[in-house]
Order: C-alpha cells, then structure tokens, then sequence
C-alpha cells in the first residue's frame, strides 16, 4: 500500500523529543564532551568580570564555541553562529534547546579580547598532558618545522613606513654611508602585524607557526608564533624550551630542516647536550671550479690555505670577520694567473681564489658527526611524516593556512587552537582503538576461558569412564 503524503505544516508542541536521545552514543562530540573540562575556563576568567551589570553568556559555552569554529573548519565567528541553530549536535554539545535563542557572534570576539592568549595556553597544555598520560609522548626525540599562514589582509594595503623612532635608530641612520639607502620597511595599514616573507620565490603576506612535533605518536607539543619574515633559525631555541616547560621532559635529539642549521643553534645544542639532526648550507663550487673547499689545506702557523699549486691564500679584513665570525682568504691574481689551474679554480674576474673559514665550524663538524647516516636518514624520514603531516592535516580539516583574525596574538589564538584539536582527535583514536582492544581480548578470553570449560569437563568425563572400565573388568576377572 502507497503512503500518504507527509502533513508539512509545523507542530505547534512536540511531546518527548530530547536532544540527548537525537544525538548517537557514539557522536564525536559526546566523546568530546567526556574527555575535555570545558568548566575551567570559568575559574581563569573570573577576574575580567565585574559584579553588576548583564550576566554574560557562560564562559564555559564560549570556549565550547570558539572550539566548534576550528573543529568543523568554519570560516570565521558568524558563519559558526548561523551553522548553530540547525545543528543539533552542536546545540547538545553547547548545552542549548533547539528553541533556546543563541548568542550573537560579536559575544565570541569580544570574550576573546578579553580573556587574551593566557587562557588558549592553558587549554592546549590540559589536553597535552591528558596525551602524556595516556602515554602518547616520548619527549626526547622531536621534530620542529615551520608553515606560512597567509594573513587577513591584503597586499594593496602595504605601505612603505621609515623607521626612525628613538633617538637610537637616528644614530644607526647617522653612522651609515652616505650612499646607504633609508631604513625602510612596507607594512600593512590593516594588520600593522602581518609581514611579508619569501620561500621558494613565493611571497606571504602574514606569519609563521613553528610546531614541535613529539616522534612517538605526532603530538604538537609546542607552537611559535612569529611574523613571516623572522627566520627559521631564531626560533630554535624558543621552540625547545616551550617544549620543555610544556612536557617536564629533557629533549635528547631535534630534528629540523637546513633552515635551522646554523652556527648559533648548533652552539646551544651543544651546551645543553642536545643531538641535531639538521643539515646546513653547504659550500658548492661554481661552475668553472674544479678545486672545491677541500683540496686547500689550512695552515694554522701562518694563518694561510695552501692551495693545489701550493701558493699562500691570506686573511683580508684582517681586524674583523665578514659575517658569522667568518674570515675570507684570498691569493693575489698575478700569482693566479701564472697557475696552469687559473682556468679550472678561479671564478672572479678582478681577484685570485678566495676561502671562506669559519671560526666556529667545530660546531658545525660536531654537529655533522653526531649522528650515523643511517639513523640521519631515517630521522629526516620521520620528519616529513610526522612534522609536515601535522600541518597537512591542521590546513586540510581545520583552516591553518588562512588567518581567521588580525594580529599576532590573535593568530597565536588560532594556533594554539587548532594544535590542541589535533592532539585531542589522535588521542580519541588511541582510546577508541584500546577499547577495541579491550573488547577483543575479553571476547577471546571469554572464549577460550569456556574453551577451557569444555576440555576440562571432557576431560574429567572420560577419566572417570576409563576408571569405572577399569573398575568393571577387575570386578569381572574376580567373579570368573
């Protein structure tokens, strides 16, 4: 028999509906909602409150809310709070009726405001730790990469500004030569934060997050937020000692890409016994080079390279380094020009051959020696997967590569944020995946415990058959 059509008009009542029996027991944010004290909140903000005045909307709920955005990857504030009403799951998870008025969106921007970065840090650290208890982080091994995140501006907003504040600033413009150009900076007028940077000749109008990356399960044990033309490797020892502070943990080996290789890191590495796993810029010879770096010898007596045609390459600027505590050696160009390798070895058009020598390149050769090849290698493995994954996964499901909002504590917020919700889903599926196994070692304990049953009854079935034979036959050899 065909149906009816379906009455579309609205009901005016509808008796014993209840969002809790709408949303499945299985529902992520059901297993959400039990893992994570949302209610914290309430005790660290309590002092930006005052006593009179409109009772605000439930801290708590806020948070709850500002977790939503980034979980579900919406846009920005107002786009969540037009998703919210017919989301019924999203109600239950706030604590809201299905016919309760929701809150405006400038309530979650104004409650950011006011609570500022402090109380984001706390939320990522109490998800971390609930990681470290579960087991889900080593702490010694870990891997630290950096990703853009293209700013909320636009680049038709920057503007060249002259950095001339301080009585300090006018000296360094002072002392320069005359031919030295203005200080001169173009920043934007919408996000006075946002910087511009450049990799692989693409430029990025925003910042950076630096993430360290525990090896064991990929938790984010630690972000760094800096404007986009900072570099890589100044921020090396900032990421490790977050780290540290974040997991009580002492770091044993980092794993980064070349753009953290450099002297001054590998010096702190170093002092504070730490093992790198960071390539560096390396020499390479120029195209009409044969001779590379390691065919000059250095001699330490004459402070001097003894080139192939053993002829003295000498220190010039010899009262201070180039650049990094670098000195340049360099041979006369009559003296090259008369060498039979002057085609093969030098490359300049007005000099003879030039080496560079670092003072510090202990640091570099220790660095370099720390680690087998094999063990390099299989690090620097890891690293694409779990450092590069992590913000695979962060641009893919939660919206990193976009800025959300303006400045750089802000854009902290965000990272903070969405680094938090990634731990949170790997550390779902570790006890989604323990309760699997849970379920399936009992099933074949209790099978194999009513396996047992069954042997140990036959068993002493047929024991006591064999002995009342036994028993028979004697009692029959007796009677005979």
């Amino acid at each position: 028999m065909m149906g009816k059509p379906q009455n579309q008009q609205p009901k005016l009542f509808y008796h014993g509906f209840s969002l809790e029996n709408r949303l499945p027991k299985e529902h992520a944010l059901r297993k959400i909602s039990r893992l994570v004290n949302f209610a914290f909140i309430r005790s660290q903000v309590k002092h930006l409150y005052g006593i009179n005045g409109n009772t605000s909307i439930d801290p708590a709920v806020i948070l709850k809310l500002m977790f939503l955005m980034f979980y579900e990857n919406s846009k920005s504030e107002r786009v969540l709070m037009e998703q919210l009403p017919p989301r019924l799951d999203w109600l239950w998870f706030c604590g809201y009726c299905f016919d309760d008025q929701t809150p405006d969106h400038s309530v979650i921007s104004k409650a950011r405001r006011r609570w500022g970065q402090e109380v984001f840090s706390d939320f990522f650290a109490n998800i971390l730790q609930h990681c470290i208890d579960a087991g889900l982080l080593d702490g010694k091994t870990i891997h630290i990469d950096s990703s853009r995140i293209d700013g909320n501006v636009s680049k038709d907003t920057l503007k060249p500004q002259l950095c001339m504040l301080g009585q300090k600033l006018y000296q360094d413009i002072e002392s320069q030569d005359n031919n030295d150009k203005p200080l001169q900076q173009r920043i934007s007028q919408t996000d006075t934060d946002a910087r511009i940077g450049k990799k692989y000749d693409k430029s990025t109008l925003g910042c950076k997050d630096h993430r360290v990356v525990d090896d064991k399960c990929g938790i984010v044990t630690a972000t760094v937020t800096a404007p986009a033309n900072v570099h890589d490797g100044k921020l090396l020892a900032e990421a490790i000692q977050t780290h540290q502070s974040n997991t009580d943990t002492k770091v044993k080996t980092v794993v980064a890409d070349k753009a953290y290789g450099n002297i001054e890191n590998y010096k702190h590495l170093k002092d504070n016994d730490i093992k790198p796993c960071i390539p560096h810029q390396t020499y390479r010879k120029k195209e009409n080079e044969s001779f590379e770096k390691d065919a000059f010898k250095y001699d330490s007596q004459c402070d001097c390279y003894i080139c192939p045609a053993q002829q003295q390459l000498h220190r010039y600027y010899r009262n201070k380094p180039c650049h990094d505590n670098t000195y340049s050696y360099r041979a006369k160009r009559k003296i090259c020009e008369q060498c039979k390798y002057f085609t093969q070895c030098v490359s300049s058009k007005n000099f003879g051959r030039q080496i560079d020598r670092n003072l510090d390149s202990e640091y570099t050769n220790w660095a370099d020696g720390c680690l087998g090849s094999d063990t390099r290698r299989r690090l620097m493995t890891r690293r694409r997967a779990k450092a590069e994954g992590s913000f695979a996964d962060a641009a893919n499901n939660h919206g990193f590569k976009r800025a959300r909002w303006r400045g750089i504590v802000k854009m902290r917020i965000q990272n903070l944020m969405i680094a938090a919700i990634q731990n949170l889903r790997k550390l779902m599926r570790h006890l989604g995946r323990n309760a699997i196994a849970a379920a399936v070692a009992a099933v074949k304990t209790g099978f194999f415990g009513l396996f047992t049953v069954v042997i140990s009854t036959i068993g002493v079935f047929v024991r006591k058959t064999h002995h009342f034979v036994s028993e028979y036959l004697l009692f029959k050899e007796l009677c005979q």
